[in-house]
């Protein structure tokens, strides 16, 4: 029987007992008798089907949850309201979140104004990276007329002259020096040109986010402006006019070149308001004496630190042995006069000018009307 086994491997097994040798057609016929006898054993259990069910309703009704918390939250939650501030706060709370607020509405308007100048470069078509510097021949007719134009009413009857005079009689001196003579007055011929002219975003201030425009125009000015003076050293005192040593200046200013940078603000900025290291309060008025922070424009103007300044400077001391050109005393005029100018209008430091309102009113007309008759003031 072993050995039909190995030969014949359609030899099946159907009870226990002895065995019976059947052939492959015989085994086809009563396959569909024994296969759902093993069907039971192949297919999932009701355990794992009632497993799968759960699970896929679970899943389903997480996805319904987490919608309707979406919907309820977020789509048709209100919008909070702002709680009115409470009178008994400290004055030290009251300042921490006026600065809070000050700071959130600086960002708001730098902002604002960011997009404004964007809008305005985009609108003339001027890229700030790529556009090409201007000449400004045509400023430099305007800027000659102008100076022109301020000559000849200072050298009319000397009023240049007259001015610079009572304003040095009118300044308190210390008591050993004497009164001072104007003994030299030239304003020149020439005029400054202006070249390489180029608008760029402000760099100052950034921490605030500035973002204002500016014009970065190059500067040369080469002429003579000279002031020449006369007084007298009182070098005995308390007994004065007992000795005395004269004392002959004559500065001239004959060469001038830089960088100035023009832009023009808003006049209530309160960004020039603030006092630091840096800047002085600057404050404006108008011309009924008003303070500018309600309203309008001002042209704000600085030259940059390598700016470029020459003096040629002659002394003479004495009545007799005169000393001429002494080196110290040159040095003292330039350094004095180096800094004047360095703490009033070189970077970081700043001039504004309040500009006045260009609206047209009617008080500034000027002309004829159309019947021909003249316009005054009163009209």
């Amino acid at each position: 029987m072993t050995k039909e086994r190995a030969v014949n491997p359609f030899i099946v097994q159907t009870q226990p007992g002895p065995q019976t040798l059947i052939s492959l057609e015989e085994f086809l016929k009563i396959l569909p008798i024994l296969a759902p006898q093993q069907a039971p054993q192949a297919s999932p259990s009701g355990s794992s089907s009632w497993s799968f069910t759960q699970g896929l309703l679970i899943g389903q009704v997480s996805v319904l949850v987490v919608i309707a918390i979406f919907v309820k939250f977020f789509v048709f939650a209100e919008h909070p309201k702002h709680q009115p501030v409470s009178t008994k706060v400290s004055i030290a709370g009251k300042s921490s979140k006026t600065g809070k607020y000050n700071t959130q509405a600086n960002k708001t308007r730098d902002l604002d104004q960011i997009i404004s100048t964007s809008t305005i470069l985009e609108k003339t078509y001027y890229d700030v990276k790529t556009h090409t510097s201007e000449t400004l021949d045509w400023f430099n007719v305007l800027i000659a007329q102008t100076i022109s134009q301020f000559r000849s009413e200072a050298l009319l009857r000397d009023n240049l002259y007259h001015s610079l005079d009572d304003y040095l009689s009118n300044t308190e001196l210390p008591d050993y020096l004497d009164k001072i003579k104007i003994t030299d007055i030239e304003i020149g011929d020439d005029f400054p040109i202006f070249s390489n002219c180029r608008i760029r975003h402000s760099d100052h201030n950034d921490a605030l986010g500035s973002g204002r425009l500016e014009a970065k125009i190059d500067l040369d000015l080469s002429d003579t402006l000279t002031l020449g003076i006369e007084t007298k050293l009182l070098i005995n005192k308390p007994k004065l006019m007992t000795a005395s040593l004269p004392i002959s200046l004559k500065v001239s200013i004959v060469r001038f070149s830089g960088c100035l940078t023009v832009s023009l603000i808003n006049a209530s900025d309160e960004l020039f308001d603030t006092d630091d290291k840096a800047e002085t309060t600057i404050p404006l008025r108008d011309e009924d004496g008003s303070s500018a922070k309600s309203g309008g424009t001002a042209l704000l103007f600085s030259f940059s630190p390598d700016y470029r300044l020459e003096f040629q400077i002659s002394s003479l001391i004495g009545s007799r042995s005169k000393l001429q050109d002494v080196p110290k005393i040159s040095w003292l005029i330039e350094s004095t006069l180096r800094n004047w100018v360095m703490e009033r209008c070189v970077e970081p430091r700043y001039q504004l000018i309040k500009l006045p309102s260009m609206w047209p009113r009617r008080k500034n007309t000027r002309g004829t009307t159309l019947s021909g008759d003249k316009t005054t003031s009163d009209d």
